[in-house]
C-alpha cells in the first residue's frame, strides 16, 4: 500500500473514530445506570485517543488528517436520541444501537490490519483493533445482561 492509500485508510478510521467518540458520549448521556454511563464514557475516550493517534500518524506520513466525523453520523445520533426518548430512555435500545456500531468499527479495524502498511502503522492498527475488540466484548456483555433482565 503506498503512502497516499495509507493516509486515505487512516483518514477513514479517523472519521469512524470521531463518530464513535461522539456516539458513545451521546449514548452515555442517554444511559441512566451509572456503571453503564461510566463504561460508555470510557469507551468514548478510546475512540478519541485513537483518532488523535491516527491523526498524528497521518501527519508523520505527510498527509492532512481528517478533523471531524461525518454528518450522517450526526443525524444517526439525533435519531438515537429521539428513539430513546420516545421509548422512555430504554437502555436496551441504546446498547443495541451501540453494539451495531461497535461491530462495524471492529470489522473496519480488522480490514485495516490486513492491509500492507508500514510497520509502525501496522502496530498502531493492531493495538487499536485489540482495544476495539475488548470494548466491543464489554458492550456485548452489557447487552446480554440488559436483555437477561
Amino acid at each position: 500500500m503506498n503512502t497516499v492509500d495509507t493516509v486515505e485508510l487512516l483518514n477513514h478510521l479517523i472519521v469512524m473514530s470521531k463518530n464513535g467518540e461522539r456516539g458513545l458520549r451521546a449514548a452515555a448521556d442517554e444511559a441512566h445506570h451509572a456503571d453503564l454511563k461510566q463504561s460508555l464514557f470510557e469507551y468514548s475516550h478510546f475512540f478519541g485517543d485513537a483518532a488523535r493517534e491516527l491523526q498524528e500518524a497521518v501527519r508523520r506520513l505527510g498527509g492532512q488528517p481528517k478533523e471531524i466525523g461525518s454528518f450522517a453520523h450526526t443525524l444517526h445520533r439525533t435519531w438515537m436520541h429521539l428513539k430513546v426518548t420516545a421509548l422512555g430512555r430504554d437502555e436496551d435500545v441504546i446498547l443495541d444501537d451501540i453494539e451495531e456500531e461497535e461491530r462495524l468499527a471492529e470489522s473496519r479495524y480488522a480490514d485495516a490490519v490486513r492491509e500492507e502498511t508500514p510497520p509502525e502503522i501496522h502496530a498502531l492498527l493492531e493495538r487499536h483493533y485489540e482495544l476495539a475488540q475488548k470494548h466491543h466484548d464489554a458492550i456485548r456483555m452489557w447487552r446480554m445482561h440488559a436483555h437477561a433482565h
